[in-house]
């Protein structure tokens, strides 16, 4: 990579890991985007749209740099897959994917990368591989100490039940019961019922 597109990387990614990062992108051939923070997603991989055309990742500028690389590695596991089966039937987080993502996670496992707590729930989080790191709550707990606004940010697990809360795109919703890893609120916005995520980060009302 030239190095102005290094230094790029640096601005998202733990600089011990920018080399690797770069190496995947020049080994591979795919558009790599930073977007706008998505409530939806952290990242995305997609197929190319024509015969010629070449295929796309997106990362939410927003990560930390250690959520950054895994969702990385986790979006360049999909492109490894789609090379290897095409268009054939084959689950997006399936077998072939979680062999591909931990086989190009582990050599990034040291210490010289990520922090020993991240590492510890990386460790227990590919014993049992989720289809995204979101799922997997003892992981976010860890990696949302790194964020920005960690000292500032209030999940919606940490409100009282029956709060009322708003959402990053504005919805206020009222906290209901718990569902395994979500809550089932509603929303007063729209007179709908959610399931929400223990961990996003909410504004009490």
């Amino acid at each position: 990579m030239k190095p102005e597109e290094l230094e790029l990387l640096k601005r998202y990614f733990p600089d011990t890991a920018v080399t690797t990062v770069g190496e995947m992108f020049t080994q591979r051939r795919f558009k790599l985007h930073f977007k706008r923070p998505r409530t939806s997603k952290l990242g995305d991989f997609r197929p190319p749209r024509t015969k010629n055309g070449i295929c796309s990742i997106t990362l939410n500028l927003d990560l930390n740099p250690y959520q950054m690389l895994i969702t990385y590695v986790h979006e360049v596991a999909h492109y490894d897959v789609y090379q290897q089966h095409g268009s054939r039937v084959v689950k997006p987080h399936g077998t072939e994917w979680q062999n591909q993502f931990a086989t190009l996670l582990k050599p990034l496992m040291t210490e010289n990368v990520f922090p020993q707590d991240v590492l510890d729930a990386l460790q227990k989080h590919l014993q049992h591989i989720k289809a995204s790191s979101t799922a997997d709550q003892n992981l976010q707990r860890v990696l949302h100490q790194y964020d920005k606004n960690a000292n500032t940010a209030n999940t919606l697990e940490s409100l009282p039940a029956g709060s009322r809360f708003a959402t990053k795109n504005g919805l206020v919703f009222q906290k209901g019961e718990k569902q395994r890893t979500r809550f089932k609120c509603y929303c007063e916005s729209n007179g709908r019922w959610y399931f929400v995520s223990a961990l996003a980060e909410v504004q009490p009302l």
